[in-house]
C-alpha cells in the first residue's frame, strides 16, 4: 500500500467513526430523523471505502489521495479560517427600564383601577395593542385548563407556590461580618451555589442600567422607585429538562418552567439568607413577580453566555434551555468577565428560532439599536399574544435552538468546534437543519 492509500484509509476511518458516534448519540436521544440520516451517511462512507479498494490499484491510489487531500483542506478551512469573534455591542447610553413597562406588569394591572387608567394615560402607545391582547384568555384560564386539566393545574400550583416565597427574599443581617478575602468569598459562593443545585454560575458587578427604575409587580407598592445599591450580582442557571421542552408549546413546557423557577428561587433564597448571616446585605430575585433587576444581561456580564437572536441568554452548556437565578449583594466578591462563545455569529447564520416562532415575534433580519445595545429586538407583544392563545410560555424557540441539544460528549464536541471557528458554526447550523430538520417535530410528553 502506498502512503496515499494509508492516508486515505485513515481519513475514511475517522469519518466512519465520527458518523458512527453520531448515530449512537442520535439513537440514545431517540432522534429518528438524525438517526436515519447519520446511518445513511455512515453507509455511504463504508460503501465508498470498499469501492475504492475494489478499483484498479493505480486508480485507487488517486481516489484515496483525493479523499485525504479534500478532507485535509476542508478541516484546515474549518479550523483556521478567520473567525468572527464579535460579542455583545453596547453602542450608546443605557437608561434604566421601568418595570411598569414590562409586558407582564402591564397585564397584571386590574382593569378599571385608578393605576390602570393612569398608566395608559401616560403610555398611550401601549393601549391599543394591550386592549386587543386582553380579549384573549389568560395563561391559566379555564379555557386552557380543559386542554390538559392535570398539567395546567400543576403549573398553576407551581406559580402559586412561587408567590408564597416572596416574603423570604430579604431579611435581617447577622451580628458579625466575616472578613474573608474576595477570592475566598467568590470560590465559596460558587461551590455553595453548585451544591444547592445550580448547573453554572458567575459573578458580575451590579450595573445600575440593569436595575429596574420603578416597581411594576410583586408585593412592593406599585410605582415605587427602586433603590438597589448592592455592588455585585451572583447569577446562576438551572437546566430545563429537554424532554419536557421538546413538547413546546404544549402544557408540559410551562410545568417545566414552573419547576425550574422554583429551583432557582430555592437556591437564591437560601444563598441570600446565608450571605446575610455572614453579615452582608443580600436579596434574592425570584419569579414570578419579585425581580428588581434584569437577569439575562447580568448573566452575560457574569460570563454565563451571550444574548442570542431569540432574546434570551444562550449558555455554552445548555443553550437557552435554562432558567436564571439572581442574588444581589454587598459581600466582597471578584467579578467574572463576559465570554464570547460565537453566539452572535452563529445566530446570524442560523435563524432557526425565527423560522419556527409561531408568533413570528423573533426578527429574521439584522440587529437594531435598543436602549444602547445592538441586538435582535423581540416583538414582545406578539410573543405574549401567542402565550395567551396557547396557554403556555411557548418555548418553541428554546426547543429548536441548536445549542439546546443535550450536553453529551458528541454535542459538546460540536459546541467546542463552533466556539472556535466561524466556518464550523456555518457547518453546524447547516448540519442541524439537515439531520434534525429545519422545523423539528415536537415530541410526546414524558408525563
Amino acid at each position: 500500500m502506498t502512503i496515499w492509500i494509508i492516508a486515505g484509509e485513515i481519513t475514511f476511518l475517522f469519518l466512519i467513526l465520527f458518523f458512527g458516534w453520531f448515530l449512537f448519540a442520535s439513537f440514545l436521544e431517540k432522534e429518528k430523523r438524525a438517526s436515519v440520516r447519520s446511518a445513511i451517511s455512515l453507509g455511504i462512507l463504508v460503501s465508498l471505502n470498499i469501492f475504492f479498494f475494489l478499483v484498479p490499484s493505480f486508480l485507487g491510489t488517486y481516489l484515496f489521495a483525493g479523499v485525504f487531500l479534500f478532507f485535509f483542506l476542508f478541516f484546515s478551512w474549518l479550523i483556521f479560517w478567520p473567525s468572527s469573534h464579535s460579542g455583545i455591542q453596547i453602542i450608546g447610553g443605557q437608561k434604566k427600564i421601568d418595570e411598569r413597562d414590562v409586558i407582564f406588569a402591564r397585564f397584571d394591572l386590574p382593569e378599571g383601577m385608578q393605576a390602570f387608567h393612569r398608566y395608559y394615560k401616560e403610555r398611550p402607545e401601549f393601549l391599543s395593542i394591550d386592549s386587543e391582547i386582553r380579549k384573549l384568555p389568560d395563561l391559566f384560564d379555564s379555557s386552557h385548563n380543559r386542554k390538559d386539566p392535570v398539567l395546567f393545574s400543576l403549573a398553576a400550583a407551581e406559580f402559586d407556590f412561587l408567590e408564597h416565597q416572596l416574603t423570604a427574599v430579604d431579611g435581617k443581617l447577622g451580628p458579625e461580618c466575616l472578613s474573608n478575602a474576595k477570592e475566598e468569598n467568590s470560590t465559596l459562593i460558587k461551590r455553595i451555589v453548585c451544591y444547592l443545585g445550580s448547573d453554572i454560575s458567575g459573578i458580575a458587578p451590579l450595573d445600575q442600567a440593569y436595575v429596574y427604575s420603578h416597581t411594576g409587580r410583586g408585593p412592593d407598592e406599585y410605582g415605587k422607585e427602586i433603590f438597589l445599591d448592592h455592588q455585585f450580582a451572583i447569577v446562576f442557571a438551572v437546566e430545563m429538562d429537554l424532554a419536557m421542552v421538546s413538547t413546546a408549546p404544549r402544557a408540559p413546557v410551562v410545568v417545566e418552567t414552573g419547576k425550574q423557577y422554583i429551583e432557582a428561587a430555592r437556591i437564591a433564597i437560601i444563598l441570600a439568607d446565608l450571605i446575610r448571616r455572614m453579615g452582608y446585605p443580600a436579596r434574592a430575585h425570584i419569579a414570578g413577580s419579585n425581580y428588581q433587576a434584569i437577569l439575562p444581561p447580568l448573566g452575560w456580564l457574569a460570563g454565563l453566555g451571550e444574548l442570542g437572536r431569540l432574546g434570551t441568554l444562550i449558555t455554552p452548556q445548555f443553550g437557552p434551555r435554562t432558567r436564571l437565578g439572581l442574588v444581589t449583594t454587598s459581600l466582597p466578591l471578584n467579578p467574572d468577565s463576559p465570554r464570547i462563545i460565537g453566539v452572535q455569529d452563529f445566530c446570524e447564520k442560523c435563524k432557526k428560532c425565527a423560522v419556527n416562532c409561531p408568533a413570528q415575534a423573533i426578527p429574521h433580519g439584522e440587529k437594531i439599536e435598543e436602549n444602547g445595545v445592538l441586538k435582535w429586538a423581540l416583538n414582545r407583544e406578539e410573543c405574549y399574544r401567542y402565550w395567551r392563545k396557547t396557554g403556555t410560555d411557548c418555548a418553541v424557540c428554546m426547543y429548536v435552538c441548536p445549542y439546546s441539544k443535550p450536553a453529551n460528549p458528541f454535542h459538546n464536541f460540536i459546541r467546542l468546534m463552533a466556539a472556535k471557528s466561524s466556518s464550523a458554526r456555518a457547518l453546524s447550523a447547516w448540519g442541524d437543519d439537515f439531520f434534525y430538520g429545519r422545523k423539528p417535530l415536537r415530541k410526546k410528553s414524558p408525563i
